[in-house]
């Protein structure tokens, strides 16, 4: 039951929200009925001058008229009513055809103002709105002098003493303005509060999106990673190991059935390696960087300082993905090796030979680090891909100073005819 009851104030807070001139036309017209028609039959019975009636009903209807803007422009609104209620405090008494004297501050539709006090609080910042209060304080100030003694007006206290009159009306018109402009205040703390509230709800609900992601991605990651212990390297020695069972014995019935073996073998490691793609961190959404994209690594490593020549012999030719990604892979991590360990200011040189059988890919560079011992992560990395696509890598110190690194990579599997073809 309550949250059904909570669910239908949020759907009409949320309508009032989206719908805020109307709602406030709406809010002027329910007013206007008892207070504005109420003021406008006092000033209709009224036989003060017709001029000062006129002006007086004409302010009045001003004023019901800025709870329309009250929201969509609170400033203005608010200095429009109290345009309107320093008019109604100037204006001569009012006086009805039996002698009964009143300001015409006094009358019913007045009390819109409080609700223009009560909007701009809620709506402006504490400086616009203590300035508003301010403003307020004053015109009761206004007010009360204008009521002050009714006797300058032509009213009467009644039965009650003078003073009681004053201390009643000065802390009557006082504690109101004050209780509008800090039921105004708490209004917008409300909003403040509810507004961070659901921005804290937004932001929980992206993290919760973001950890399911990254959980999802690690977990592909964790397939990928164990497929590729098990599966791949399985793969990599059933084929290993055919080649060698159909070398050893090339006249024999089994060689054919062993070349099978290596063929079938390399085309599975070939769909083995299209599965981790999909499996990897980004899901197997973004497209996967190619020889295409070369332009855009050497920018990247020349931007860190590295001199970088690039030459190209032979005809170029379109590559299986696995083999395009493959020697990518392989420049990437050949030109960052030079960064790394040649120094930001080294001079490398790539080249890219198309021969026949295979895409020869050599870097240099001059840089003069000692080779460590054992070969790195990186180098090790580069040998198991090749290895996967059929294709070998050299790497070694140069004549001199520097380091050179030679890979090949084969358009096709090297699967050689069985005996049987």
């Amino acid at each position: 039951m309550r949250e059904s009851t909570s669910t239908a104030g949020a759907a009409v807070e949320s309508f009032l929200h989206r719908h805020q001139v109307s709602a406030d036309a709406g809010l002027a017209v329910l007013l206007l009925l008892p207070l504005g028609l109420v003021s406008l039959s006092l000033l209709q019975t009224s036989d003060s001058p017709l001029s000062l009636r006129l002006l007086a009903g004409g302010g009045l209807l001003v004023l019901h008229a800025c709870v329309v803007l009250r929201r969509l422009r609170s400033l203005a609104a608010y200095g429009l009513g109290g345009a309107v209620m320093l008019l109604l405090v100037a204006l001569p008494p009012l006086h009805d055809p039996y002698g009964a004297y009143y300001p015409a501050v006094t009358l019913p539709s007045t009390l819109v103002f409080g609700l223009l006090l009560y909007t701009a609080s809620s709506r402006l910042d504490l400086l616009p709105s203590l300035v508003c209060l301010a403003v307020t304080l004053t015109g009761v100030a206004l007010v009360l002098a204008r009521l002050w003694n009714p006797a300058s007006w032509g009213g009467s206290v009644g039965s009650y003493e003078l003073v009681a009159w004053r201390i009643g009306l000065s802390l009557g018109l006082v504690a109101a303005a004050a209780c509008l402009w800090s039921l105004g205040r708490l209004s917008r703390l409300r909003l403040v509060l509810l507004s961070e509230l659901q921005a804290k709800a937004a932001r929980a609900e992206a993290d919760r999106a973001r950890e399911q992601q990254e959980a999802a991605r690690a977990e592909r990651d964790r397939i990928s990673r164990e497929m590729h212990d098990v599966v791949s390297h399985s793969l990599a020695v059933m084929v290993s190991q055919a080649e060698g069972g159909r070398l050893s014995h090339p006249d024999s019935p089994a060689a054919g059935v062993f070349g099978t073996i290596a063929g079938v073998g390399r085309e599975a490691l070939r769909d083995m390696r299209g599965l981790l793609g999909v499996l990897r961190a980004d899901g197997g959404t973004a497209p996967q960087p190619g020889l295409g994209d070369l332009s855009d690594l050497l920018d990247h490593v020349r931007d860190t300082g590295v001199r970088v020549a690039v030459r190209e012999v032979g005809e170029a030719r379109a590559l299986r993905p696995a083999v395009d990604l493959t020697a990518y892979r392989v420049i990437q991590e050949g030109l960052t090796n030079v960064i790394k360990h040649a120094g930001a200011t080294a001079a490398a040189g790539m080249t890219l030979a198309w021969r026949p059988d295979a895409l020869h890919i050599t870097i240099t560079d001059d840089g003069d680090r000692p080779l460590a011992r054992e070969a790195g992560v990186g180098l090790t990395g580069m040998r198991e891909r090749l290895s996967m696509v059929g294709g070998t890598l050299e790497a070694g110190r140069r004549p001199g100073a520097g380091f050179e690194l030679s890979a090949t990579v084969p358009y096709e599997s090297r699967s050689l005819p069985s005996s049987g073809s």
